[in-house]
C-alpha cells in the first residue's frame, strides 16, 4: 500500500513539473513591483554600511542590498529566489523594488530629481522557473526590495556575501535552544528600542536562517518542562512505592526468606559416616 502512496505521489510531482515546464513561470505582478515602501538606506555594520541589511516586521521582511558597479558600463541582472517545501529553487514575490544610486551625479539625468532613489521599472523584473531576475542599471548602488516572511522565522539565500544585519520583530528573541536557531553561527546581538539585532561580520555561506521566538514563549516552554518534571518525578515515586509494597508482602508469605543447601544437609546416610 505505502508502495502505491510513494508511486503516485511521484507521478503527481513529475506532471507537476511537466505543467511547469510547458506553462513556463508565473508572470511578475507589475503593480507589486511598483508598490511603495520606505527603506533604511544607512543601516551600518561596525563604521562601515552593511552589504545586506534586512528588517523583519512579520508576515514580511525589507531587505537593502550592495551591489557593485558592473566593470563594462552595462546592465546587469540581479537574481534572487527562495527554496520551497521539497527543497526546489523558485522565483521570490518581491514587490516596491528600489534603487538608490551613490550620489546625484550617477542618477540618469531623466530621473534626477533631488532623490538618489528610483523605482525599478517592472518590464526590468522577469521570472524564470527557479529565480526573479532583476536588471539594474551600471552604476554602484543599493537594490531594496519587500518579500514575504513567516511569522517566528526568516530565511533567505545569501544573494550578496559579507557583512549582514538582520532586525527581527518586536517583542523576538533568540537566546534560548531549541526555541530559537540562528545560521551561520559567529553573529553578535544588541537590543535596540526593544527589537533585537543581529550581526554577521562576514557571510560566505548560501544561506541565513533565523529562528526566533515570543519573550512569552519561554514561559510557557519553562512552565511546560516543569510539568513535565513533575510528572516524571510523580511516576518515579509511584514505582518505587509499589515496588517497595510487592518487597513487604513476599516476606509476609515467606517467600523472601534465604534458603541455603546446607539447611537440608543432614549429614551422609547411617553407616556411611
Amino acid at each position: 500500500m505505502r508502495g502505491v502512496f510513494g508511486l503516485g505521489l511521484l507521478c503527481l510531482l513529475a506532471a507537476t513539473a511537466g505543467c511547469a515546464s510547458v506553462l513556463g513561470p508565473e508572470p511578475v505582478d507589475r503593480a507589486a513591483i511598483g508598490a511603495n515602501a520606505t527603506y533604511d538606506w544607512t543601516t551600518t555594520c561596525g563604521n562601515a554600511a552593511c552589504n545586506a541589511s534586512i528588517n523583519v516586521t512579520g508576515g514580511e521582511y525589507r531587505a537593502v542590498y550592495n551591489v557593485a558597479a558592473d566593470t563594462d558600463g552595462n546592465p546587469r541582472e540581479f537574481a534572487v529566489n527562495r527554496r520551497d517545501g521539497l527543497g526546489r529553487e523558485r522565483p521570490l514575490d518581491v514587490s516596491a523594488l528600489k534603487f538608490r544610486y551613490p550620489n546625484e551625479s550617477a542618477v540618469p539625468s531623466g530621473e534626477r530629481d533631488g532623490d538618489r532613489v528610483v523605482a525599478i521599472d517592472p518590464a526590468n523584473v522577469t521570472n524564470t522557473r527557479e529565480r526573479t531576475v532583476i536588471t539594474l542599471p551600471a552604476a554602484a548602488g543599493r537594490l531594496a526590495f519587500t518579500a514575504p516572511a513567516d511569522a517566528k522565522r526568516f530565511a533567505t539565500r545569501t544573494f550578496v556575501q559579507g557583512t549582514y544585519r538582520v532586525v527581527i520583530p518586536p517583542g523576538m528573541r533568540v537566546d534560548v535552544v531549541p526555541l530559537a536557531r540562528v545560521t551561520p553561527s559567529g553573529y553578535t546581538t544588541e537590543t535596540i528600542d526593544g527589537r533585537v539585532h543581529l550581526t554577521w561580520e562576514d557571510v560566505r555561506g548560501s544561506a541565513l536562517v533565523v529562528r526566533y521566538y515570543l519573550a512569552r514563549d519561554l514561559y510557557i516552554f519553562a512552565g511546560g518542562t516543569a510539568l513535565l518534571v513533575l510528572v516524571a518525578g510523580v511516576g518515579v515515586a509511584y514505582y518505587l512505592r509499589q515496588i517497595r509494597e510487592l518487597e513487604r508482602r513476599r516476606e509476609e508469605v515467606g517467600l523472601d526468606v534465604d534458603v541455603h543447601p546446607e539447611d537440608f544437609d543432614d549429614g551422609p546416610p547411617p553407616g556411611m559416616g
